[in-house]
């Protein structure tokens, strides 16, 4: 019978080999990428599906622009559109140690956070098609960002081989501070406070990466769902924060 990894002895624990690792790490980072894919799939579809057809118009300026149906959906229930992604990535979470249900869970959470994403990357479309966002197209440039973002901090804790657990407490602080700002920006906040929570989110979902690649290569562990989940969720969250960056608008002095 499999044993959970803080239930075998400390001497089976610690003879885990660098192949073994590699191993580990080779599919961690696999399921990582196959989450992307079915992320951007779900988001593709939530963007064009029924696009043309749909009943649902918004004007900008002397142009009337279909909005396509899923996005108008969560557009109209924005507390569904939050908590149905929150409550496919818990359950995906939850599930990580079911052998075969595990990925059907991880794959099923973020094709739905894909779908969720929808109200956001039209808006940012639509801030691009009107020429006043500060990039012509924020959401290719801000997912070209967050890889080179992500891929430079994880390619650096993984050559320098440091310890970042020290930052263990300043992400988790850093997190519910985070939360609070944007909580308190829902209801007073403008343009400026915005982009502040924004820059200091990149931030803290950079220190993130660091910290859940360093575990990832220093701990014992067979929870490769798990870690893929962690590392998917650092670069939505860097995704969206630069995004809404990019996609802001501009201000001509």
């Amino acid at each position: 019978m499999n044993q959970l990894p803080w239930t075998r002895p400390y001497a089976e624990r610690i003879a885990e080999t660098p192949r073994e690792k590699l191993a580990f790490l080779k599919k961690v980072y696999g399921l990582f990428t196959a989450s992307l894919a079915t992320a951007a799939l779900g988001a593709i579809i939530a963007l064009y599906a029924g696009a043309g057809v749909s009943q649902v118009t918004l004007q900008v300026g002397s142009e009337i622009l279909r909005v396509p149906p899923l996005v108008a959906f969560f557009l109209n229930h924005p507390i569904m559109g939050a908590l149905i992604p929150f409550g496919a990535l818990m359950a995906a979470s939850f599930l990580r140690f079911k052998p075969g249900i595990n990925l059907v869970a991880l794959f099923g959470a973020t094709f739905i956070s894909g779908i969720s994403l929808g109200p956001t990357l039209f808006w940012a479309q639509l801030m691009a098609t009107g020429g006043s966002s500060l990039s012509a197209s924020p959401i290719r440039d801000a997912f070209l960002l967050t890889v080179m973002g992500f891929g430079g901090l994880t390619g650096y804790a993984m050559v320098s081989k440091r310890d970042f657990s020290f930052l263990r407490g300043f992400v988790s602080i850093g997190l519910f501070v985070l939360l609070g700002a944007m909580l308190l920006n829902f209801f007073v906040g403008g343009e400026s406070f915005g982009l502040a929570i924004a820059s200091v989110g990149v931030i803290l979902f950079g220190a993130f990466v660091l910290y859940d690649t360093s575990r990832l290569l220093r701990e014992e562990s067979r929870d490769p769902v798990g870690g893929a989940l962690s590392l998917y969720l650092n670069f939505l969250n860097m995704f969206l924060f630069l995004l809404r960056i990019l996609a802001s608008g501009r201000r001509d002095d």
